[in-house]
């Protein structure tokens, strides 16, 4: 009996669950006011590609001032003089860090155009940091 009585009383919560969800009567939907997209400012990218540009010319410049560096090297592998040993060995130190050096900048100035196309967001960018106690931490606007 109770079985039948606790089916009973479900059965009549599932029934008339519909309206209990609704919770109010359903209204016409209204139309969507139509909002007009503007299309983003076009930015330029001079930078970038100024940047990029000259770590390409940087890079490509490192392998012969490289191959440099190793003839200099080289000059002092197979110098016999003891007053120019020390002179050649200089040289050739000097030669390979104008070298690294020029490697490491041409890669950092790359890495820097691919920042400045692709990843830096404009200073007009629609989402914010606001740091404040009273507010969210993230906003959007659109």
């Amino acid at each position: 009996m109770r079985r039948a009585l606790a089916l009973l009383l479900l059965a009549g919560y599932v029934t008339g669950a519909p309206e209990w969800a609704v919770c109010a009567n359903a209204q016409t939907a209204s139309l969507f006011q139509e909002v007009e997209v503007q299309a983003p400012p076009k930015r330029s990218h001079t930078a970038s590609w100024l940047t990029g540009l000259a770590g390409v010319g940087l890079l490509a410049a490192s392998f012969p001032l490289a191959t440099h560096a190793d003839d200099l090297y080289a000059r002092y592998g197979s110098e016999t003089d003891v007053a120019r040993i020390e002179e050649r060995y200089r040289d050739s130190q000097r030669a390979d860090r104008i070298a690294s050096g020029a490697l490491i900048a041409g890669e950092a100035l790359l890495v820097t155009a691919v920042w400045l196309r692709f990843v830096r967001r404009p200073a007009d960018a629609r989402t914010t940091v606001i740091l404040e106690p009273a507010r969210c931490a993230v906003s959007y606007r659109f």
